[in-house]
């Protein structure tokens, strides 16, 4: 139409329009306002309100990722063995930061699944059977005072003494001997279910020659 033959009635509901139209262009379309916040949790609040709450989202993953709770000495029974064994605060607190990156949950205790996220290990019957050489109490889970004898134990190793390390493994009823049965049970760990055939009948073959079992000197000397 011609603006000459506009009412002023018609212009002031034309401003209107105008108004809610530039207002609405220059807000946030509501599909965009979903997809950054679903549940329109921070719809009108103030932006120095959404800096916190984005502030403590952060730290609240950085507890959950680098967080490491000091070390309290609350075990009387653990002191007394740090202080027969001679580790000082200072080594005991190293092992404790280890301790609880691997336990990742932070409740004390290590579990299988943790213990194979740590060291990016898939679970075979070998990896669980070292997870259970660190539970000397069969527990199903590695406290503190496990994680840390059986961490020294296995460092203080020289590479000659692993042998050691892989006969208390295996010898599952600890009567200080490998039989044919537990010497079975070690190779299809380490080869899987049928495999290592020639290092079966060599072990196997060697223990017969010895009454039928192996003693730690005759495995170190096999190995």
């Amino acid at each position: 139409k011609d603006l000459n033959h506009v009412r002023f009635g018609d212009c002031d509901a034309l401003t209107n329009v105008l108004n809610k139209l530039v207002s609405t262009i220059s807000s946030p379309m509501p599909e965009i306002e979903l997809t950054k916040d679903p549940i329109g949790a921070n719809r009108g609040k103030a932006l120095s309100e959404q800096a916190g709450i984005l502030a403590g989202r952060a730290r609240k993953y950085y507890h959950s990722r680098y967080y490491t709770p000091p070390y309290r000495p609350t075990n009387a029974n653990w002191e007394i063995t740090f202080r027969a064994l001679g580790w000082k605060r200072r080594t005991v607190e190293k092992f404790w930061k280890v301790f609880c990156r691997i336990n990742t949950s932070l409740d004390g205790a290590i579990k299988l699944h943790e213990f194979l996220d740590f060291f990016d290990l898939d679970w075979t019957p070998l990896t669980e059977r070292c997870f259970t050489y660190f539970d000397t109490t069969g527990g199903g889970d590695v406290d503190f005072l496990e994680f840390m004898i059986s961490v020294w134990n296995v460092c203080t190793c020289r590479v000659d003494s692993l042998s050691n390390f892989a006969f208390d493994m295996y010898d599952l009823d600890s009567d200080g001997e490998l039989s044919v049965p537990e010497i079975e049970h070690m190779v299809w760990e380490f080869f899987g279910k049928g495999g290592g055939g020639r290092c079966l009948e060599d072990a196997t073959k060697y223990a017969e020659q010895r009454g039928g079992a192996m003693k730690l000197n005759a495995f170190i000397s096999f190995t």
